[in-house]
């Protein structure tokens, strides 16, 4: 409240075209004050964009579908023999091995199912400005079937 009254106050006076050493600071202040928020919107935004970088392996086009590759990778398959599994499964294609390529990291989730522990990396693949998911099995919350408990 008080700051748009001073700058109406300030504009009245340079209308009125009275030399005040006073009006020369609020200008020179004003001035100051509007480079420091263009300054700060910069800043900001260049602390926001993240930068591409370049990756390559397997990934899949949706979350899920990052998912099954993993659980079929968890179960004994290799990256290339799950990546097939879980495309005839959608019946279309989704996971892929891509050459290096250039991507912004996105975000990492955390997900259990079935009791293991996934982490899922997403990506936004350039210049398409597509999503995709790469991850890996992180661990396990189940007990060995053999493991001895205390009785």
């Amino acid at each position: 409240m008080f700051g748009s009254f001073a700058l109406a106050n300030l504009a009245r006076r340079l209308a009125a075209g009275t030399r005040d050493p006073r009006i020369n600071l609020g200008i020179l202040a004003l001035a100051l004050c509007g480079l420091g928020a263009i300054a700060g919107s910069v800043a900001s935004q260049a602390e926001t964009s993240a930068m591409p970088e370049r990756v390559r392996g397997f990934f899949c086009n949706a979350k899920d579908d990052s998912l099954n590759f993993l659980v079929a990778q968890a179960g004994g398959e290799n990256e290339e023999m799950a990546a097939n599994a879980v495309n005839k499964s959608l019946g279309k294609f989704s996971c892929a091995y891509y050459t290096p390529a250039d991507a912004i990291y996105t975000g990492e989730h955390t997900v259990i199912r079935d009791g293991l522990v996934f982490k899922l990396h997403s990506f936004m693949f350039l210049p398409e400005k597509v999503e995709r998911w790469s991850g890996t099995v992180f661990g396990s919350l189940q007990q060995a079937p053999n493991a001895k408990h205390d009785v």
